[in-house]
């Protein structure tokens, strides 16, 4: 763990608010597709149409060729122009970032990322976690990570019963389907009951897989819980609630550009991971060794830029939320752990009945 560069971290202020700012013209508005004039029982009739990844061709009836379809298909051809801009304008100044020392995320983990944003997936409140999440708050806190372990898998969470008022999340997606749009050997992952509903789907070809998770409702409440606006189960985990209970922070998904993304709160997070490692079963010691990992480098880093404080609040919250069993989890964790070690266990103590 050390931290980034001023420069570095100059960067990823304007490459935040440069992503913020271009993010409805990119996603909202959409950067694909051209206008099509067909002609057909006398009339002609104006099409917008898009090239799908599988190179299935998509098209979009605007209507007959009258002056005010004219007009529409001048707008959308304006807001195609406005959106490569903002991508030409983005990929320049994430190529001084990574060059500066900023992190980013393989490229092929950024086109399944950047094909889901698209279709509208990060508009329905999901929470990334995770690896990439770790990367993520660690540019969003200036801090760059000695232990980037590659994965295959992106986490991504949400509480079950939220509330979302946000414009565009009235419509649904399909998950899978639009994974398949751009890699068509993506399948839903079954479950060892199959009855109950895949809560992962997973590439073939790249061994990509996306998992979904959700707030753990109740001792009884172990079964997958759909989202119907999404076409896809989640898993409820325990302390999901806990994670996802914090101020979710505004981060920055990194690749050949950047947009943005919901983060977890970083102390949570990290505290999330100490008390998660101590309750995998069945995968193994390498699982739980990267979850110690990356959270005593992301509680190093808070407390090297000031930030004890907001770990001392997320610790307090762990009683508050109902769970104060989990200091012992932490303790275990905390033994296992190298840079954050001794100031862990001095706030356990001070914890402790």
């Amino acid at each position: 763990m050390s931290p980034q560069s001023p420069v570095s971290q100059t960067l990823y202020a304007q490459l935040l608010e440069e992503a913020s700012v271009f993010n409805a013209t990119i996603f909202e508005q959409g950067i694909a597709g051209s206008p099509y004039l067909n002609h057909a029982n006398g009339y002609a009739y104006w099409y917008w149409q898009v090239t799908a990844p599988d190179g299935k061709l998509k098209r979009l009836s605007l209507g007959r060729d009258t002056p005010e379809t004219q007009a529409l298909v001048e707008r959308l051809k304006t807001r195609k122009a406005e959106a490569s801009e903002a991508i030409t304008a983005l990929r320049a100044t994430t190529r001084a970032f990574v060059a500066s020392g900023g992190m980013s995320m393989e490229s092929a983990h950024f086109r399944v990322m950047e094909h889901l944003a698209q279709a509208g997936l990060f508009r329905k409140g999901l929470v990334l976690v995770g690896s990439h999440a770790f990367t993520a708050l660690g540019n969003l806190l200036g801090l760059r990570w000695g232990s980037q372990l590659k994965t295959s898998d992106m986490d991504f969470a949400r509480a079950q019963g939220i509330s979302l008022a946000l414009p565009g999340n009235a419509e649904a997606i399909d998950v899978l389907a639009s994974a398949k749009e751009l890699d068509p050997t993506f399948f839903a992952v079954p479950q060892l009951d199959h009855r109950q509903p895949s809560t992962a789907i997973i590439s073939r070809k790249t061994r990509i897989k996306l998992d979904f998770l959700t707030t753990h409702a109740g001792s009884e409440a172990d079964s997958p819980y759909y989202f119907a606006d999404l076409g896809i189960a989640a898993t409820p985990l325990r302390f999901m609630d806990y994670l996802l209970g914090g101020l979710n922070r505004r981060g920055l998904v990194i690749g050949t550009y950047a947009f943005p993304i919901n983060l977890p709160d970083p102390a949570r997070f990290a505290i999330h991971k100490l008390i998660i490692a101590q309750l995998r079963s069945g995968e193994g010691d390498a699982k739980r060794q990267k979850d110690i990992r990356q959270a005593d480098e992301l509680l190093a880093g808070m407390i090297e830029i000031g930030l004890a404080h907001e770990i001392e609040e997320a610790l307090g919250a762990l009683t508050a939320a109902g769970y104060p069993g989990a200091l012992a989890l932490i303790r275990r964790s905390a033994e296992q752990s190298r840079l954050a070690c001794d100031w862990l266990h001095q706030q356990l103590d001070k914890m402790a009945p």
